[in-house]
């Protein structure tokens, strides 16, 4: 079978396209290797994604520090539940892990408090959703208000709040669980009525050389 035999013009628009195609792989980055990839994981792989987004847009203060870095009120809301404001479970395993190694380095006990909102199904069910979150932020409230700046309490699922705190010694941790327990003992008022919130607690004192993981799981099974 004979070719066809191609027109002048056809061959010109031919050696056109070979030689953009040509210039496009000329021009085109070598692509990295995968081993040269830096792996993105955990708060501070987060972090670098945002730092690298704003660097991207050209943003003077993506080398800033974070008090003063553009994208904050967006790399915080990354890393908060967005009903309570309080962080959420990236963060608290974050803060948790940074306890343990200053307990290593310092000493002192860090506490883990797993709290377990038993009859949250059932006020969502009777009273609609709507008290039932609100019943949530009043949880996350009075939790917040007996605990140090230091402190940190987190929601690590719909009914599951956990705080991870820093004592003097287990006497102390102990009376901390007592006085939380006795105050989401109370009603609370949310939407102009009263609701008894069912709560069980689980707590965890970090033993030497525990991970976070190990801690957040017996406080969890403490519950």
């Amino acid at each position: 079978m004979k070719r066809k035999k191609m027109s002048r013009p056809e061959l010109v628009e031919l050696e056109e396209g070979r030689s953009r195609l040509g210039t496009y792989e000329r021009d085109t980055p070598p692509q990295p290797e995968r081993s040269q990839v830096p792996p993105i994981g955990g708060v501070e792989g987060m972090e670098m994604m945002f730092r690298q987004l704003a660097a991207g847009s050209g943003s003077e203060q993506a080398e800033a520090g974070p008090r003063t870095w553009k994208y904050e009120p967006l790399w915080q809301l990354s890393m908060s539940d967005p009903h309570t404001g309080l962080v959420n479970q990236l963060l608290l395993h974050d803060r948790l892990s940074n306890a343990l190694s200053r307990r290593q380095r310092h000493g002192g006990q860090v506490i883990v408090i797993h709290i377990a909102l038993t009859n949250l199904s059932q006020i969502h069910s009777e009273l609609g959703y709507t008290v039932g979150n609100d019943v949530i932020w009043e949880v996350s409230r009075r939790l917040t208000s007996h605990l140090r700046n230091e402190d940190t309490v987190g929601r690590v699922g719909g009914s599951e709040l956990v705080a991870v705190m820093t004592v003097d010694d287990e006497r102390a941790a102990e009376i901390l669980h007592e006085r939380l327990e006795t105050e989401l003992k109370g009603p609370f008022i949310v939407s102009n009525r009263s609701v008894h919130v069912s709560a069980a607690l689980g707590m965890a004192l970090a033993k030497n050389a525990e991970s976070a993981e190990e801690v957040l799981a017996r406080a969890d099974r403490a519950a």
